[in-house]
């Protein structure tokens, strides 16, 4: 436990201090401080009482009392070189050390000095926080426990019911659950920006998936026609080849050799049956002039006149049987030459057969020549059109291949971005296991968790102090408080009132006993005990004599 001794303070130019310091020094038992009011000899009011309050308040905390501006503090006559020095031992575990706090305004300064030593730290701030914790007391106990001043304070039970809580945790110590509760809230507020961080990247993510997964399915649906595509063309170029193949024939370019060969022989052939023929028909007419010359004589011969036609001579029985034998001659010559006639007509004849024959022979091969050469050619662009329509299909072949062996790298896309939202659920899960802890810790640091069980721990010893003291001050009302600091309170007719149904001086006598029962119970937590308490205005005109023989 620490024992703090305040030994003196020293003032200048501090309210209404000015030039010549006051320095007052603090003994034991009762001290009463009084003064003489320079400017108003009949006066004690306005003499600088309630400025050593505030001067030790200021040179601890570094603000007064009164709720005034650091320009309002300096004394308004000087202006300047406002300081106030405070010195104080601390015993704990049986050591003392001295300590010694200059602080001061225009310019604004704090010093502290351990045993004489430099302790100041580098700021007035952290000063000011160094020296709160040598005392583990807040300016709020601080100004209820030690120093009170009644009529420049506002009292415990008119303050508003965050402040009454503030000021419980101080004497209560229980600001570690409230600066718990702020770190817990902090820490959800952060962690819950952290939720929301992760659960918009795992929308995000989720979408991308839902993107991928549409994006895949068109490739799929894409790749599914082109392969639909590709098979159709594939069994229509198969039907075609097919086709062609049945289209084709059985010529050969031996059989057009062999046409063409049979046709030139036809007409090396045709132009000796042609000559033949013109030989023929020139004996023909040859035989034909013959027989007709022949016949004429036959004719001329045959008269029957008595003369020759000749000669004009008298024709006898001989001539007339040499003419006979004539005519006779003629006509077997006519007779023979008809048979030579009819032998050569015979042989024209047979040479025009030939001629028609090979004729029809050289239109039926050139026919069958032609017919073979555009077949051939068709068969030709056949075999070129099944080539190439062979070759379509072995592209065709190989797009399969190039599809079926294509990877679009959805699958993989997919799995790693499924992989990184499995990885961001567990991140939002383990979010959220540490939201449910900080739900149970701001519970437990809550006034309705911890301090709430400490409260009640102790709350029946600071009611029955309360009730000591308002019995002590001879009040004519109880106060209960509860587990919250919600207080209950009732008159001498047993009925519930409020603190501002009283009067001033029965609001005097509740306030008074909260400030004994906060010391008593700041006293009992055991961590600091202050070798004095200052009591400010406490015997104004609001108590009666009783009540100030009673304080």
């Amino acid at each position: 436990m620490k024992y703090v001794t305040f030994n003196r303070v020293k003032i200048q130019n501090f309210l209404s201090v000015g030039e010549i310091p006051v320095e007052v020094e603090f003994n034991k038992g009762l001290n009463i401080i009084t003064g003489n009011n320079k400017d108003k000899v009949d006066r004690r009011n306005g003499v600088g009482k309630s400025t050593i309050a505030d001067a030790i308040n200021f040179a601890i905390y570094g603000s007064t009392l009164r709720d005034l501006k650091k320009d309002h503090v300096i004394n308004n006559i000087n202006l300047r070189d406002c300081v106030v020095t405070l010195e104080m031992s601390l015993n704990h575990d049986g050591s003392t050390t001295e300590y010694k706090i200059t602080r001061s305004l225009a310019p604004s300064k704090c010093y502290l000095f351990e045993n004489g030593v430099d302790k100041t730290r580098d700021s007035i701030v952290n000063t000011t926080e160094y020296i709160q914790g040598l005392l583990n007391t807040t300016q709020e106990v601080f100004q209820n426990c030690v120093v009170m001043t009644i009529n420049n304070a506002t009292p415990f039970m008119a303050k508003k019911k965050l402040d009454k809580r503030k000021f419980i945790e101080g004497i209560f110590n229980l600001q570690i659950f409230s600066n718990m509760l702020a770190m817990a809230r902090s820490k959800y507020n952060e962690v819950m920006k952290e939720l929301d961080i992760e659960c918009a990247r795992y929308e995000e993510i989720s979408n991308s998936i839902d993107n991928y997964n549409s994006q895949k399915q068109i490739a799929m649906n894409e790749e599914s026609r082109s392969r639909k595509k590709l098979n159709d063309r594939r069994k229509a170029n198969l039907n075609e080849i097919k086709q062609l193949k049945d289209k084709r024939t059985s010529v050969t370019q031996e059989e057009l050799v062999k046409y063409t060969e049979n046709i030139l022989k036809i007409d090396t052939t045709v132009p000796e049956i042609t000559k033949k023929i013109q030989n023929i028909i020139s004996a023909k007419s040859t035989l034909k002039a013959t027989i007709d010359l022949k016949n004429e004589r036959v004719n001329k011969i045959g008269t029957t006149d008595e003369t020759c036609p000749v000669c004009l001579s008298t024709l006898d029985d001989s001539h007339r049987e040499h003419i006979e034998e004539e005519k006779a001659k003629l006509l077997a010559e006519i007779k023979e030459t008809n048979i030579t006639k009819d032998k050569i007509e015979a042989k024209l004849k047979s040479a025009n057969d030939l001629q028609s024959t090979l004729s029809d022979k050289r239109g039926q091969l050139s026919q069958k020549l032609n017919r073979g050469k555009l077949q051939l050619q068709e068969m030709q662009n056949i075999e070129e059109k099944i080539k190439h329509l062979t070759s379509l299909n072995d592209d065709i072949r190989d797009d399969l291949l190039s599809l079926d062996k294509k990877d679009n790298n959805f699958d993989k896309i997919i799995k790693s971005t499924e992989d990184r939202l499995v990885e961001v659920q567990q991140v939002i899960d383990k979010i959220k296991e540490e939201i449910a802890k900080l739900d149970i810790i701001k519970f437990i640091v809550s006034e309705e968790g911890v301090k709430s069980y400490i409260v009640k721990k102790i709350l029946q010893l600071f009611n029955a102090k309360l009730a000591l003291y308002l019995k002590k001050m001879d009040s004519n009302c109880i106060c209960i408080f509860n587990e919250y600091f919600e207080e209950e309170i009732i008159n001498e007719k047993g009925k519930p009132c409020s603190y501002f149904n009283f009067s001033g001086a029965e609001r005097k006598n509740i306030d008074l006993a909260c400030l004994f029962a906060f010391m008593d119970i700041r006293r009992l937590q055991g961590d600091v005990a202050f070798n004095f308490s200052i009591y400010d205005e406490l015997f104004d005109s609001s108590l009666d004599e009783r009540g100030v023989e009673l304080v």
